[in-house]
């Protein structure tokens, strides 16, 4: 990604697109690449509007692959599926595009832990995966992401694909992990019995998941991180015990690039959104993102030369300081040190919600936009927003006025602005489902798709601001 605060790129014709399908045909994968759905373009990520959503928690388009009968569809329960897959955000496009949005970001669509009985808790996010090469049986399959995909750019529209790089689910634990001894990695370790569906196993090499005295091997051998001030806990121990992939071992390397390679070749992947950066080393990512066969070379080899990667180093900053931006910064690199093209910005999340729903001082806002632009190589590829799925909605701090206040300076300033679904019906609950018969904190379960509510026609006049005012 060009490092100039602005780049142009304009969208290849029709034959310079057969071409680079052509040549991205010639790669050192196996699979054959399919070109159904892949729409070649390098968009000007700045010029972008980003609509977030969760795939289960977003509209139902098939019901039919809902329930697995396996006990983990229930949509009355926050931690069970509740029926979203890939054919409902198709259904929906008119209703994103309409808002203003020009891309549409999904959490991570890759086959996942259905449930894990040692946190009671559901991978209905996708954030837990247990195969990074298919697609999860209540999403769909590859034929309904290949139809999204190609729906999607028919429209002129961009995909960006979440993907994970730090861990998978929860297939092994320690049962005492406050006596873990490094010397000892094996002491307390248990493989879980019933982490998968019957008829369910972790393809090579995630099955390699029996501890290694040596410590070596597909995994780190540890428990939980119990102090997120260690830096040996950030990069090596389990994030909430999701098994912490040993990012150093050549066969994780290689599957990871396989696996994600894959989604830009035979789907049409325009970006990433890159999960939990900060608990993985600096050197894979920019192996991982720039050797000869990581992400970018397969994004080139199908015409995107500007796709996108951006991370998740939730890391926020004090007032008048900037804590949070110096650790965002050793994310991006240079050079030799190349890693990812940009970061979310949680430091001016953060400020956002303290300024807007807390009612402190406005100076705050001036700062850290001032610093933004000060300290980063491409402000203007920075993914700003108000609400994610990971924490409390604005509107659950704050009244209306102050979410038109915060999403006025969203559309406004340098940046991607990124919409989370939902925030356009004014809804207060993370993870609500938008469809009729969906999870509903309020046990309401009705439709979300008003496209003339109060919000969704001012994002919609602040989205057509922001296209006629460059």
């Amino acid at each position: 990604m060009k490092s100039t605060k602005h780049f142009y790129a304009k969208p290849m014709g029709a034959l310079a697109v057969a071409v680079a399908l052509a040549l991205g045909g010639c790669n050192s994968d196996d699979e054959t690449t399919v070109v159904n759905g892949s729409h070649v373009s390098s968009p000007e990520w700045q010029d972008q509007i980003i609509y977030f959503l969760m795939i289960d928690r977003f509209n139902d388009g098939d019901v039919s692959n809902s329930d697995q009968g396996q006990g983990e569809f229930d949509p009355t329960s926050e931690k069970k599926f509740s029926g979203g897959d890939l054919l409902g955000v198709s259904d929906k496009l008119d209703y994103i595009q309409e808002l203003g949005a020009s891309s549409v970001w999904i959490t991570p669509p890759v086959a996942n832990q259905w449930w894990d009985n040692e946190q009671d808790y559901g991978g209905y996010h996708g954030y837990w995966a247990r195969d990074l090469q298919q697609v999860d049986e209540h999403f769909g399959d590859m034929t309904s992401y290949r139809n999204l995909a190609r729906d999607i750019h028919d429209r002129n529209m961009y995909l960006i694909q979440d993907i994970v790089a730090n861990h998978v689910g929860n297939y092994f634990t320690y049962d005492q992990p406050w006596e873990y001894d490094s010397s000892l990695p094996c002491a307390g370790f248990r493989l879980i019995s019933d982490a998968l569906a019957p008829g369910q196993s972790l393809p090579y090499p995630l099955n390699q998941n029996a501890c290694r005295e040596d410590g070596s091997g597909s995994y780190h051998w540890t428990p939980s991180i119990s102090d997120h001030n260690d830096p040996l806990q950030e990069k090596t121990w389990q994030l909430s015990d999701l098994d912490d992939l040993n990012t150093t071992d050549p066969e994780v390397i290689a599957y990871l690039k396989q696996s994600y390679r894959k989604w830009i070749r035979e789907v049409g992947v325009d970006a990433f959104r890159i999960d939990t950066v900060k608990f993985v080393d600096h050197p894979f990512w920019h192996d991982f993102l720039h050797a000869d066969d990581g992400i970018m070379a397969q994004a080139e080899q199908t015409g995107r030369e500007q796709f996108l990667t951006f991370g998740e180093v939730f890391e926020s900053s004090t007032a008048y300081n900037t804590e949070g931006e110096q650790k965002m910064l050793t994310y991006l690199g240079e050079g030799d040190n190349q890693q990812l093209a940009s970061v979310l910005n949680f430091p001016l999340q953060t400020t956002m919600t303290r300024v807007f729903a807390g009612g402190q001082a406005t100076d705050y806002l001036r700062f850290r936009l001032e610093k933004m632009m000060e300290l980063f190589p491409n402000p203007y590829l920075l993914p700003n927003f108000i609400d994610n799925h990971d924490m409390p909605r604005f509107l659950s701090q704050a009244s209306t006025a102050d979410l038109k206040q915060a999403l006025m300076t969203l559309l406004t300033v340098p940046g991607i602005p990124v919409i989370y679904q939902g925030t356009e019906q004014a809804m207060v609950a993370s993870r609500d489902a938008m469809f009729e018969g969906g999870y509903r904190e309020d046990g309401e379960q009705t439709d979300a798709f008003d496209q003339n509510s109060e919000m969704y026609k001012f994002i919609q006049q602040l989205a057509q601001l922001r296209r006629n005012n460059p």
